[in-house]
C-alpha cells in the first residue's frame, strides 16, 4: 500500500507543477510562433548582412547570462550587424543582471532589445537590461518598469519610513524606533540606493530618461510602450521584427570602438537557441522546480525510513535532493526557509516514534508551508516559489501524513490478531465433554479449556477469555 501511495504522491506533485505552468508553457509556444512568423517574413535575402537573434522568455538567471554571452560571441564571430534580443521577463537575479548589463555596455556588436510580443513586459531586472541596450524597442501593448529591489521586510512589504516627532526633537528626545533601525531596514535601504545609482549610470550612459529610471527603482513606476517612447525611455515602437529592421536601418549607435551605422533592412536572421546545458540550468534556476525537487527528495527519504527495502523511493529521493542542491548553487536562498524545511522534516520523522495524535504533523505542515514561502525570499532576486506550487505541495504532504496518521491511530484500536489475545472471540467446537475442563478445537489447533457450564463433545463454543498456562475459558454458543 505504501509503495503504491509513494508513486501516486510523486505523480500528484509533478501534476501540480504541470498544471501551475500549463498557461506559461502555452504562452511560450504562442510567443515562439509569433516570433517565427516574423522571422519567416525576413528570410528572403535582400542583403548579405546578418543579424543574430536570441529570445529570453522567463526569469533572468545564470543560464540567461550564458545564453546572451553565447549570442554575442556568435554575432562577433559572424561579424553580424547587430544582436537582437527578444525580451519578456518578470525579473530575476541581481547578480546575473549586473553581468548582463556589463556585457551589453561593453559589447563591440550593437545590441537591440525588443520587448515583444504584445502583452510582454520588461519588469524589474528587465528594465536594467533594456536601458543598457544600444537600441531599446517595444511592441505595442507591452510595458516596462517596477524595478524596485525586493524588500527584506516581513510579508514582502517595504519598511515604513517613520517621521520624527518635532516636539520630541525639541526636547532632545528620540523615539526608540528612530534610534534602533533594524538590520532589515538598513539592508533594504542599501540595496535600494545601490539599484538606484546603478540604473542611473546606465540611463546616463545610454542617454535615456534618468529621472524615470530612478523612479522605476524607488517607486516601482511602470509605463506602457507609448509612454516610454514619449519620455525617451526607449527609442522605437515596432509591431513586428521586420518593421523594426526597417526602422533602425541607417541609425548610428555608439560602441566601445566608435560609431557604427546599422544596415539591417532585409538582413538575414540567424536564430541562436539555448544549448542543452543552458536549458538544464534554466530549468534548475526555476524556484518551483528547485522546491519540488527538495520536497520529492525529502518524501522519498522518509518513505525509505518508514519501509526499509523499498529502494525506489530512497533512490529517487537521493537523486531529487542532489538536483535540488544544484539549484541551491544557482539561486540565492534564505537560511530561515531552509531551517523551517529541516524542522518540518524532523517533525514528520518524530511523528512516527512519538504518539502526538497529529500535533507534530500539524506543526510540520505549517513549518513546511512557511519554509516554502521564505526559501528564496532574498534581496538578490525577484523570484519566489509560486503560491500554487506551495499549496499543492503542502496539500500533498498533509494528505500523505494524514493518511499515515489515520492508520496509526486506527491500529491502536484494532483487535489483536496473534497470540493469546488474538484468539478471544473466535469460535470452534468441543473436542471432548467439558464439565469444568476439557479440550476444544479452534483455528486448526487443540486447546485446553474450561467452562462455567457443561458442554458436550461436538458443541459449538466461543472463546471468552485467555487464561495462564495456555488455557482458554469458553462458553457454549
Amino acid at each position: 500500500m505504501l509503495r503504491a501511495l509513494s508513486v501516486l504522491l510523486i505523480i500528484f506533485s509533478f501534476l501540480s507543477f504541470y498544471i501551475s505552468y500549463a498557461d506559461t508553457n502555452n504562452k511560450n509556444e504562442e510567443t515562439t510562433s509569433l516570433v517565427q512568423q516574423n522571422i519567416d517574413k525576413t528570410q528572403e535575402p535582400l542583403s548579405t548582412n546578418e543579424i543574430v537573434l536570441i529570445e529570453i522568455n522567463g526569469t533572468i538567471n545564470p543560464a540567461t547570462l550564458d545564453y546572451i554571452r553565447a549570442g554575442l560571441q556568435e554575432a562577433e564571430t559572424n561579424s553580424a550587424e547587430a544582436l537582437f534580443i527578444l525580451l519578456d521577463t518578470p525579473g530575476g537575479l541581481l547578480s546575473s543582471t549586473k553581468e548582463i548589463v556589463k556585457l551589453l555596455l561593453n559589447s563591440p556588436i550593437p545590441v537591440v532589445i525588443y520587448v515583444s510580443p504584445s502583452g510582454a513586459s520588461a519588469t524589474s531586472a528587465g528594465v536594467f537590461i533594456t536601458l543598457a541596450a544600444n537600441i531599446a524597442a517595444m511592441a505595442p501593448g507591452t510595458s516596462i518598469g517596477a524595478a524596485h529591489p525586493v524588500s527584506l521586510a516581513p510579508g514582502g512589504k517595504q519598511p515604513e519610513k517613520k517621521e520624527q516627532d518635532p516636539i520630541k526633537d525639541i526636547k532632545g528626545e528620540k523615539s526608540k524606533e528612530s534610534e534602533e533601525k533594524s538590520d532589515q531596514d538598513i539592508m533594504g535601504q542599501k540595496i535600494e540606493n545601490y539599484a538606484s545609482s546603478f540604473i542611473e549610470s546606465i540611463a546616463e550612459h545610454r542617454g535615456r530618461n534618468i529621472e524615470w529610471a530612478i523612479d522605476a527603482v524607488r517607486n516601482s513606476d511602470s509605463i506602457t510602450a507609448t509612454e516610454a517612447l514619449e519620455i525617451k525611455v526607449i527609442d522605437i515602437i515596432s509591431p513586428s521584427l521586420e518593421d523594426l529592421q526597417t526602422q533602425i536601418n541607417g541609425m548610428k549607435v555608439k560602441v566601445p570602438q566608435g560609431e557604427i551605422t546599422l544596415q539591417t533592412k532585409g538582413a538575414n536572421i540567424q536564430r541562436v537557441e539555448m544549448s542543452l546545458k543552458q536549458k538544464l540550468i534554466d530549468i534548475l534556476s526555476t524556484p518551483d522546480i528547485a522546491f519540488l525537487l527538495l520536497s520529492l527528495g525529502s518524501l522519498g527519504i522518509l518513505l525509505e525510513f518508514y519501509n526499509p527495502g523499498l529502494i525506489f523511493p530512497g533512490a529517487a529521493g537521493v537523486i531529487c535532493l542532489m538536483m535540488g542542491f544544484v539549484s541551491f548553487q544557482i539561486l540565492p536562498f534564505n537560511y530561515a526557509g531552509v531551517v523551517l524545511l529541516l524542522l518540518a522534516l524532523a517533525l514528520f520523522i518524530t511523528e512516527v516514534y512519538v504518539t502526538s495524535y497529529g500535533l507534530l504533523t500539524t506543526g510540520g505542515v505549517i513549518s513546511f508551508a512557511l519554509g516554502a514561502l521564505l526559501l528564496f525570499d532574498t534581496p538578490d532576486s525577484d523570484i519566489r516559489v509560486g503560491y500554487g506550487v506551495v499549496i499543492a505541495s503542502t496539500a500533498a504532504i498533509a494528505l500523505f501524513f494524514g493518511y499515515v496518521l489515520f492508520y496509526l491511530i486506527k491500529a491502536q484500536y484494532l483487535k489483536p490478531l496473534v497470540g493469546m489475545e488474538g484468539i478471544i472471540g473466535e469460535t470452534g467446537e468441543a473436542a471432548s465433554d467439558i464439565a469444568e475442563t476439557g479440550k476444544v478445537f479452534i483455528m486448526g489447533e487443540y486447546w485446553d479449556a474450561e467452562s462455567g457450564s457443561a458442554i458436550n463433545k461436538g458443541d459449538k463454543i466461543k472463546v471468552v477469555e485467555s487464561k495462564k498456562g495456555f488455557k482458554l475459558k469458553v462458553e457454549k454458543v
